[in-house]
């Protein structure tokens, strides 16, 4: 059988690290990088592109036509760009690996699906979820019983980023950029993999007792320390269909970063998930973990791929119906706070970072690690700055923005810059 071809758009940020991969993966033999296509390399990309005799488009729509003999194309560019772009390789005759989020926009993400639905392409999404191997174990778990009744899901991220972080990009922390909208903030980027991963675990713990869970509204109170348009704090709780709530809480203002994790919380029991792919099983008090790692999650997601393309695997392990719950529940989340508040100042101060320090909000890991454990928002648990937001139902929901306040962001009274 022939080696699948690819081609790669955007070879900056992120997309550097799936230039590197696709160029691993062809000395492996996994598969065949042809071309790449960015308008500026830089200058070390360009160096091994020229090296590797990779070919170089400035113009992705031209390596898109010159390059039809290749079976599918990563999208590793700035998020406005995922839905045009991706829409332009599947009309193209491509199947299409698309970075995470799929678009900062709903009506986006089910333009991207219409084509995909049209033109028979595949569209992965890569999200970071659970393995497969980590997924098995925990369906199985939970439909033996071993929990009891799932009663909650819940995630947390306590990070910390600098001021570097937010100036690594012009869109980095922006509600809107270049009169695009972006919505970067702590859930839709450093935390978008926990938020996904707990609506794939949902879904799977749903499944396994023989159950269908939807999104069906969200509340969610956003919050800044650092001078940006958008979140770094966000505590956010998710109904779904079948009366599960998933709550789900992250600051990008901690003293230091903890591994992000999920805890599914059942009535003899509870179940951990955390971002090295370990799972532990506790009930009553006495637990097991397992190892679940299965390998580098970008070579996951191309193998899964190719294995999709030729009728090997089942299907996608995050298809873009999967990701668009996320986009779904991200908006809503948005719609819900109606705008991202600051937080006032006497309760911020510089984080301990040596370099570029950003914002250290005082008391953030108590504050998340409380309301985590009481499955509530920061509003329910008495912080003097925490706000109480509105639900917003996701029923029938499909265009953003409905009630979230994005046109002072535009007009640029929406930050504190």
């Amino acid at each position: 059988m022939s080696v699948r071809k690819a081609l790669l758009i955007g070879a900056g940020g992120f997309g550097r690290v799936h230039l590197n991969e696709l160029v691993r993966l062809t000395d492996a033999g996994v598969l065949e990088l042809a071309a790449v296509s960015d308008v500026r390399l830089t200058e070390s990309a360009a160096a091994l592109v020229a090296e590797r005799g990779i070919r170089h488009y400035a113009d992705y729509r031209e390596m898109l036509s010159a390059e039809a003999g290749a079976d599918f194309v990563v999208v590793s560019t700035p998020i406005p760009l995922h839905a045009p772009m991706s829409i332009d390789a599947m009309e193209a005759g491509y199947h299409v690996l698309l970075e995470k989020p799929p678009g900062a926009l709903l009506q986006d993400v089910d333009r991207i699906a219409e084509t995909a639905a049209r033109t028979g392409r595949l569209c992965a999404v890569n999200f970071f979820a659970p393995s497969r191997k980590a997924q098995a174990l925990i369906a199985n778990a939970i439909a033996a019983g071993e929990i009891g009744r799932v009663q909650s899901f819940k995630a947390i991220a306590l990070l910390q980023r600098t001021a570097a972080y937010f100036g690594r990009t012009p869109w980095a922390g922006k509600l809107t950029a270049a009169g695009s909208v972006v919505l970067d903030g702590a859930f839709h980027n450093p935390a978008a993999h926990l938020l996904y991963s707990m609506l794939k675990l949902a879904e799977t713990a749903a499944g396994a007792v023989g159950r269908e869970s939807q999104p069906v509204g969200v509340t969610a109170e956003m919050y800044h320390a650092n001078p940006i348009e958008s979140d770094d704090t966000t505590a956010m709780r998710i109904e779904m269909s079948d009366g599960m709530p998933l709550c789900y809480y992250v600051t990008l203002c901690a003293k230091e970063t903890e591994t992000q994790r999920i805890r599914i919380e059942g009535t003899e029991g509870a179940i951990e998930w955390d971002y090295a792919d370990q799972v532990k099983i506790c009930r009553y008090g006495l637990g097991k973990s397992y190892d679940c790692a299965e390998g580098g999650i970008v070579e996951r997601r191309y193998r899964n791929l190719i294995r999709t393309i030729e009728g090997q695997d089942e299907g996608l392990d995050v298809s873009l119906a999967s990701a668009r719950r996320f986009t779904l529940v991200a908006n809503g989340a948005f719609e819900s706070a109606g705008e991202i508040r600051g937080i006032p100042s006497a309760f911020v101060r510089l984080s301990d970072a040596a370099d570029e320090p950003g914002a250290y909000i005082q008391g953030i890991e108590s504050g998340l690690k409380e309301a985590f454990a009481a499955g509530k928002l920061l509003s329910e648990t008495g912080l003097p700055w925490a706000v109480q937001p509105v639900s917003f139902d996701l029923r029938g929901y499909s265009l953003f923005p409905q009630r979230f306040r994005l046109t002072e962001a535009l007009s640029g009274r929406g930050g504190e810059e």
